[in-house]
């Protein structure tokens, strides 16, 4: 994953994951932590939990800093990623409101696969119908409904008839979601 650049994908499945999301809840409670701290507080070897927060890093969503021996970690967007701060926002108010982690889990697996962000930006424009969105996103028709099944699951598409549109989010990290995905 470039450390700069990530793409939506990539970001969503790190987020897809309880372990990164527990950190993340850590830092929001108490706002800096170090490695290891954040690894016995989620119950991970120190390891793993450096695997997990280099990622958490690179998709923009947490800040370290070494001081001597020790690299601190809090939750803080990296304004040279797009979607970062937006991303990171929602997550402190899923924190807030009590989402437990299986529903922000489903909110960013919509999003895991590059497949499923070509289709929401060819529907960014609008419904679409089914055919038309199969030879512009150049997915198969079989491939096209598995994603399109995936996005409807998690209230991202409706179907109706042979036409595919977007629905509109009102709750902050679905619209986080989607905005990043339509780039």
């Amino acid at each position: 994953m470039d450390a700069f650049k990530p793409a939506v994908w990539q970001t969503c499945r790190v987020l897809a994951n309880e372990k990164r999301l527990k950190m993340l809840w850590q830092l929001f409670v108490h706002g800096e932590m170090s490695m290891g701290q954040l690894a016995r507080a989620v119950d991970l070897k120190e390891p793993n939990a450096s695997k997990d927060l280099k990622m958490l890093n690179a998709c923009g969503l947490v800040r370290c800093e070494r001081r001597r021996n020790y690299v601190f970690y809090s939750a803080a967007a990296n304004p040279e990623i797009a979607h970062s701060e937006a991303l990171l926002d929602a997550l402190k108010q899923c924190h807030c409101d009590g989402w437990p982690f299986e529903r922000v889990i489903l909110m960013a697996t919509a999003f895991t696969h590059p497949r499923r962000i070509d289709i929401v930006q060819a529907l960014g424009e609008g419904a679409v119908e089914k055919t038309r969105l199969s030879v512009t996103t150049q997915i198969s028709p079989q491939s096209l409904y598995r994603h399109l099944r995936k996005l409807k699951s998690r209230g991202f598409v409706a179907k109706e008839g042979q036409e595919v549109r977007l629905l509109e989010q009102t709750e902050k990290l679905p619209g986080a979601l989607l905005a990043a995905a339509l780039g």
